[in-house]
């Protein structure tokens, strides 16, 4: 029971959201299986991509900040950026290859090569980006702001200067800043990232609420390393974190900003009907969400599937069993918090008027509220109730569900001949499982006829 418990979970998760085991970044402090290794050096390889990115991106807004008055030098100037930079890609991209040469391609120690050469030659890469062009924040004798004054070289104290108040945060903001922002894709439910450079005139200060000296709840500070910090801000919950990303040359300065909130702007009103505004709008921010947490790119990952249940649970106010049961399933799939029991029936109940909805509440009286119970079903007749509702409406998948139960008695009654039969009507609806089934128990011997399955 438990392995199928299992399977009905993961395939409607997977099936509602796309998402595969979690991977956080903090498994890679103790690395333990080669598998580890090919998903550790992928994650160093991502960031190190992804803030190569960030600072090309913010040389292109100095460039554009800085030569506004020279518009023909300015243009001349970020051709030849962009140019070296696809050389210098082209090279980084054949030169990791080489290193590896003498490793079997497609064992772990090739992939780890090679995504550890691509991590280190981008991180080289970024410190040559961030010294072209820097703007007077960042200690340029090239800018227009000479009453700049850094309050402390200590992070930990710099912090609550810059953002005390709009005149700090504007005076401590380079002149180009990179911005990520969550747009929605024409993939229905899906919203990628996307990065684009504002200079100041178009940045709506105050960016960060003001914090006080010492510890501040909701605020996690993340060295990137001695040169690089982002201040994670969960102040405003899950749906709304930012992270501000820092950079110090003479002084520290705000560099980006990343808003992993999905705004109003990118959402559908009446996506889903029968739910309110609001409900509609949790239900594609959990959508949303959820698809950017099973990426596992992210260092929010863990943030993103819990912000994901949240709107779930949000959305699955109006009833809807969609919304319910991803809810559900998010809740027992270790990917986010559990809910409480009471909670968890409800929207097991609330979803089960559905096929795949019913096989959960099944999945729920056999299992409780609990992600590794091995024990009998604890409450067979129940269970079975939901299974043949599910058959009811249509569902292949239930009737290999109850077939499995008359075969092995986990349920309470074996019953090979019911067995046989729900196989044989799933075989007659194109399972594949069902037909290896019927295969399976007709070699056995030719004692067991099929009955009747319902």
């Amino acid at each position: 029971m438990n392995q199928f418990i299992g399977l009905i979970v993961g395939a409607m998760f997977s099936g509602l959201l796309g998402l595969p085991t979690a991977f956080a970044q903090d498994d890679c402090n103790e690395i333990t299986i080669s598998e580890q290794i090919d998903r550790c050096s992928d994650v160093a390889k991502n960031d190190a991509d992804s803030q190569l990115n960030t600072s090309y991106h913010q040389l292109m807004a100095r460039l554009e900040a800085q030569y506004r008055v020279e518009p023909d030098t300015g243009a001349a100037y970020t051709a030849k950026v962009k140019e070296a930079q696809r050389v210098w890609i082209k090279l980084r991209d054949a030169n990791c290859p080489l290193e590896a040469f003498e490793i079997k391609p497609g064992t772990s120690a090739y992939v780890a090569t090679v995504n550890n050469c691509i991590a280190r030659m981008s991180r080289e890469r970024t410190v040559f980006l961030d010294n072209i062009a820097p703007d007077i924040v960042s200690g340029s004798a090239v800018g227009r702001r000479s009453d700049v004054s850094c309050p402390s070289q200590n992070f930990a104290q710099f912090l609550p200067a810059f953002s005390a108040n709009t005149e700090s945060q504007k005076r401590l903001t380079a002149l180009a800043v990179k911005i990520l922002v969550l747009k929605r894709t024409e993939d229905p439910g899906r919203f990628v990232p996307l990065i684009t450079a504002e200079t100041g005139s178009g940045l709506a200060f105050p960016l960060m609420a003001a914090m006080g000296e010492g510890k501040t709840e909701g605020i996690e500070i993340e060295p990137v390393d001695d040169r690089h910090v982002n201040v994670v801000d969960k102040r405003a919950g899950n749906s709304n974190i930012k992270i501000f990303n820092f950079s110090r040359k003479a002084c520290w300065a705000l560099v980006g900003v990343e808003d992993w909130s999905i705004s109003e702007k990118e959402l559908v009103a009446s996506s889903k009907p029968g739910m309110s505004r609001a409900e509609n709008f949790c239900y594609q921010r959990a959508e949303g969400l959820g698809g950017l947490g099973s990426l596992e790119q992210y260092r929010l990952t863990k943030e993103l599937f819990e912000a994901s249940l949240e709107n779930y649970v949000c959305a699955a106010e109006s009833g809807d069993p969609q919304a319910s049961l991803s809810a559900a399933s998010l809740s027992l799939s270790q990917m986010a918090p559990q809910l409480d029991t009471s909670k968890l029936e409800a929207l097991f109940k609330a979803a089960s008027t559905t096929p795949s909805g019913a096989l959960g509440y099944a999945t729920y009286f056999c299992n409780g509220n609990s992600t590794d119970y091995n024990g009998p079903c604890l409450h067979p007749e129940q269970a079975e109730r939901e299974v043949i509702r599910a058959v009811s409406m249509g569902s292949t998948e239930a009737i290999n569900y109850l077939a499995s139960s008359f075969e092995s008695g986990e349920l309470g009654t074996k019953d090979m001949s019911r067995a046989l039969a729900c196989y044989q009507l799933s075989a007659d609806k194109g399972s594949p499982q069902g037909s290896d089934s019927v295969k399976r128990l007709v070699s056995q011997g030719s004692a067991i006829k099929a009955s009747h399955c319902l």
